[in-house]
């Protein structure tokens, strides 16, 4: 055999390798992501410590970002998930929520004093299957899932605009 032919067959292999790798991973996330979170369950305060309940937000497109602190790519996107918040401050309600200690949560807000709704959840988000971070889902006025993002995003983008547009 030639040492062409084994180079493409092995370059062959190694990709059909590397699909059905992928093809296991997208399975698995879908897996990792639950579709319906019981925020209630969550059991939410502002950080004041006043309970939020996500339906004093059903007259609006609603972001719910689950992030932590200490995560890079979820401090990465809150620029431009604050600027999309004052872009459409009455169509639109961004929360972002962690289950972290609220004195941290505080300190962060302090330090980057971004518009949108630092949200604490009393409940560890581990108990709603929420350990992708950052995971965002965006909800319609009427509460239902449109859809769950995961990973850091660019909010300003021309195609995640016209969607949150459309909702409203």
């Amino acid at each position: 055999m030639s040492r062409r032919r084994i180079f493409w067959m092995a370059y062959a292999t190694g990709f059909m390798v590397a699909g059905i790798i992928a093809v296991f991973s997208l399975t698995m996330l879908h897996k990792l992501v639950p579709q319906n979170v019981d925020w209630k369950a969550l059991q939410l305060t502002d950080l004041q410590g006043k309970a939020v309940s996500l339906k004093d937000y059903e007259d609006k497109v609603l972001l719910v970002n689950v992030w932590a602190t200490w995560c890079k790519p979820c401090i990465q996107e809150m620029p431009t998930m604050d600027k999309l918040q004052q872009q459409h401050p009455d169509k639109l309600a961004l929360l972002t929520v962690s289950d972290e200690a609220v004195d941290k949560l505080r300190k962060f807000r302090n330090r980057y004093n971004y518009s949108f709704s630092f949200i604490k959840a009393n409940t560890p988000l581990a108990e709603q299957s929420l350990t992708v971070y950052p995971m965002t889902y965006l909800l319609s006025p009427d509460g239902d899932v449109e859809a769950v993002y995961l990973g850091a995003l660019d909010w300003n983008s021309p195609k995640i605009q016209k969607k949150l547009l459309q909702l409203n």
